[in-house]
Order: C-alpha cells, then structure tokens, then sequence
C-alpha cells in the first residue's frame, strides 16, 4: 500500500507588490532587494485579514474535482487566532461535517512533516484521502525597519490532495531534524505567552516577523549540506537519478546553493521571485507549479527539501 498526490492547487490575492513598491518602503533599491533576496513581485493582501478564506479557495477545485476528503490537515505557520485552531475556520469555509480537522506546524517545513503525518495515517488505514492546505498572509507581518525579511515576504496559499493507492507511488524515504540553538534567529515573538498584550513589556515590532539572516546562515547551511547527503545516500537513490528537486523558497541566494551542490537549474523548481518567500506555503506552491507546468510525471524521483525557523530540516523523496 502506497500514497499518491492526486492534486495540487495554489492560490494568490489579487493585489501584486513589485520590490520598487517594497523599495520606497524600505529605503533600499529594488536592485539591492533583487539581489539580496531574489524578489522581484509578491502577491499581498492588504484587506484580506483570514487565511482560511485563502486556504479553501486553493481546495475547493480539488475537492469538486476528487471527491470530499475523510480528513483535513493544515499545514501552515502563521495562524488567524490562537484558539481554536485555524484547521476549524478552514473546515468551516469548505462546508465539511464531521471530518476531521488539525494542523501541524513546523514554521517553514509544515507541509513536509504534514505530507509525513498523512501517509501515516493512511499507512494504519485510517483515512484514503487527505486534504493538506495552508495559507500565509506574511506580508501582514513584515516590519519594514528590517529590509531583508520585510522583501522577502509574500501572501499565498495551496492544496494538496493526496490518496490511498495501490501501486508504485510513496513517500520513499523522509527524514527530520531540529536544532533549537537557532530558535532565536528567526521568527515572530509576539501572541503567545511570552509577550501578552497587557504586558507593558509587550512591542509593537513583537508581531512583526524578525530574522538574523547573515547567523542563520552560519548556522543553517552547513547543517544542510550534511543532512542533505546523508538523506540521499540513505534513499538509495543517485543525485542524477533525482528527476526534480522542490524545496521551500527561503530566497535567491538559498536556492541558488543547490546549483552549487550539484542540481542543475532545469531540475529546480524556483518560484521566489515571482512570489517572495510565502513560508509554510511556498514548498506547495512550488509542487503546484512543478504540476501546472507538466514537470511531473509518475514514477519520477521527486525530492522536498527545506529548512524551518527553529532551526529544522527536513525532506522527503517521492516516487511520484
């Protein structure tokens, strides 16, 4: 018994922000924002305050197309409230009764470890047919007294279907790590116990997303370069043999360190400059891109990657 993706759907808001626009808000040039995180345009939403609208307008074709799912999982890092879960809003939008619904959150990697729990649950025999979706309104959060973060970000939204299947497509292999010596490098501090809004301790810049990018990397790359040969070593598959690399979208520079580890360009998916860095919804706005454009065709060798606030790692190699 294996698991199979049936379906891929993104979604954006309407309104599109070019890095000029960012520019005249950060006080740096849009070729200083191109060339420091690869952005050219992000989809924004400045009146769209609910993700979980976004989120089921990227699931509804799916499921008109496929049939209801018998479980749902959110896989998304930013969220509407803080109780009850986002899943639930989402549930409500899609008019589902009944289904369960729960999120699962790991920053930046929360669809792999979402794409990880669902064949699980299909492995035990629990469900056939999973909805996994997210939606991140980033821009909502940028602080623009950080010109890096405040560049990178962007709004979207994606679903993915996927199935019970009897047959050669599987999850082949997937691993995760978290090393939490980088929890302070990254991240959105605000909402949450730590910084309640009556503590008079409480900033306004806490709800705003921050990064130390240049100690995030010293701390990230190399972690990643090991995690990613010891990950495919333990696939058993060969670096040539993997027909399509999809990785979280972190920035231009990010991306480009996987031509240097021997990936050509043509075997990457690289939506970042045209989206901006969407967090938990960029990895399957890239796979909806990789199957909107035919890239991905059955019994492929298909590999996630990514890294996480946190800091994690993750991927999963699909046998698609």
């Amino acid at each position: 018994m294996g698991t199979r993706i049936v379906a891929t759907n993104l979604s954006v808001p309407p309104d599109v922000e070019t890095s000029h626009q960012v520019a005249q808000k950060t006080g740096r040039t849009a070729e200083w924002i191109a060339d420091v995180t690869g952005v050219r345009s992000r989809h924004v939403s400045p009146c769209m305050k609910d993700p979980a609208v976004l989120a089921a307008q990227a699931a509804r074709p799916l499921i008109a197309t496929h049939g209801a799912p018998d479980c749902v999982i959110y896989c998304g890092a930013i969220p509407r409230q803080m109780l009850p879960d986002l899943s639930v809003f989402v549930h409500r939008e899609l008019r589902l009764k009944a289904t369960p619904a729960f999120s699962v959150n790991m920053a930046c990697l929360s669809f792999v470890s979402a794409l990880i729990t669902a064949d699980a649950l299909i492995q035990r025999g629990l469900y056939r047919r999973v909805l996994l979706c997210v939606a991140e309104l980033a821009s909502r959060g940028r602080n623009f007294n950080e010109p890096e973060s405040a560049s990178l970000l962007g709004d979207g939204a994606a679903a993915v279907l996927i199935e019970h299947v009897d047959g050669p497509s599987c999850i082949r292999h997937s691993h995760l790590e978290t090393w939490s010596e980088g929890a302070d490098l990254a991240g959105l501090r605000g909402g949450g116990t730590m910084r309640e809004p009556d503590d008079p301790e409480t900033k306004a810049d806490d709800h705003r997303f921050f990064m130390l990018g240049d100690q995030l990397l010293r701390v990230t790359v190399p972690r990643l370069r090991t995690f990613l040969d010891k990950f495919i070593k333990d696939c058993g598959v060969e670096q040539e043999n993997i027909q399509l690399i999809v990785p979280h979208q972190p920035s231009g520079p990010a991306l480009r360190l996987l031509t240097r580890w021997g990936f050509e360009e043509s075997r990457v998916i690289n939506i970042i400059s045209r989206y901006g860095n969407c967090v938990a919804a960029s990895m399957p706005m890239a796979l909806a891109t990789a199957s909107s454009e035919g890239r991905l065709h059955r019994g492929d060798n298909v590999l996630l990657l990514g890294t996480a606030a946190g800091i994690s790692l993750g991927a999963a190699m699909l046998v698609w």
